[in-house]
């Protein structure tokens, strides 16, 4: 696995598809970073603030990659993806042969193998590049990506990566970073999860919950320091949402069953994320740090009447 950091500035086309928490940032290190960046949305009133920085909106998947040498993907899932690239109107029907797509989008190993199989058939080159971090890393370039694919395909998009990332992880061929990804996202889920309970307890014996989460994120792992202010104020403004991390725990837990893996503690915490989903008020578009309010609410009785998902 090599690991490098750094920037550098090239004039490439790149097609950017995905405006949401992550994606507006990442197309703003690009502009700074000189490239010219064509940007489609589902909800176009996002790309404004990029417009105003220099970005030209695309009125569909297909016209933002028809110029384009590079087309960067961050969107949903599996099912969204495919419909950008193939359904009807999509980006790979308009590319010109020689363009690379690199998919950041967390998705399943067998999405991109299915998608480099596409683009090879078109012509065109495929990296899987899910990323790790905030929506300030994403603004500031300080992402981890991780990559899989070719790696001459990878050196000949370092730069585009690099404007976005501060780490690049290559780990193989198409489909391992996506494996990573989903396994580095079910750690990072199942402490929050745990940690609400955890809180639950400390708040029962008299702890202060600014207190317990201070201490926490001193002796214990670095998801605790990053989500302490949000959990000791509660203020739930997302950096990543419930909702996104509740899908990728239920492709994590698709993944380990095709692979014949027993993963009950898996299984339990994405059950755990789907309860919080389901309770409403808002809670599948905050961040996935509200999850750990199913804790007090289980000590004071406001979870029993949420029935589990009960997903397979």
């Amino acid at each position: 696995m090599a690991m490098t950091s750094g920037t550098s500035k090239t004039s490439k086309t790149v097609g950017f598809i995905g405006l949401g928490i992550m994606g507006g940032g990442m197309v703003g290190r690009l502009l700074d970073q000189g490239f010219a960046v064509t940007v489609w949305n589902r909800t176009a009133t996002k790309a404004d603030p990029l417009v105003a920085r220099g970005a030209r909106l695309a009125a569909s998947p297909a016209e933002a990659t028809a110029t384009a040498d590079v087309v960067v993907l961050i969107i949903r899932d599996d099912a969204s993806v495919r419909e950008v690239l193939l359904g009807s109107g999509g980006a790979l029907a308009a590319a010109r042969p020689g363009t690379t797509f690199i998919n950041m989008t967390t998705t399943t190993p067998g999405l991109g193998q299915a998608m480099e199989a596409a683009a090879a058939a078109r012509g065109c080159a495929f990296l899987d590049a899910p990323v790790a971090g905030s929506r300030v890393a994403a603004a500031t370039g300080k992402l981890v990506i991780s990559v899989s694919g070719k790696a001459e395909v990878l050196e000949a998009q370092r730069d585009v990566l690099s404007a976005m990332g501060e780490t690049i992880m290559h780990l193989g061929p198409v489909g391992t970073s996506a494996a990573f990804k989903l396994a580095n996202n079910q750690f990072a889920a199942a402490l929050i999860a745990v940690l609400g309970e955890g809180l639950a307890l400390a708040e029962a014996s008299g702890i202060a919950r600014e207190q317990m989460i201070e201490a926490l994120a001193a002796t214990a792992t670095r998801v605790c320091g990053l989500k302490k202010v949000k959990i000791a104020t509660r203020e739930w403004s997302p950096d990543f949402t419930l909702e996104l991390m509740a899908k990728d725990l239920d492709q994590a837990v698709d993944t380990a069953t095709k692979a014949g893996l027993a993963v009950p503690l898996m299984r339990a915490v994405r059950d755990r994320y789907h309860e919080a989903r389901r309770k409403g008020g808002g809670n599948a578009e905050r961040d996935f740090a509200v999850v750990t309010e199913l804790g007090s609410a289980a000590v004071a009785g406001g979870s029993a009447d949420v029935a589990s998902p009960g997903r397979q």
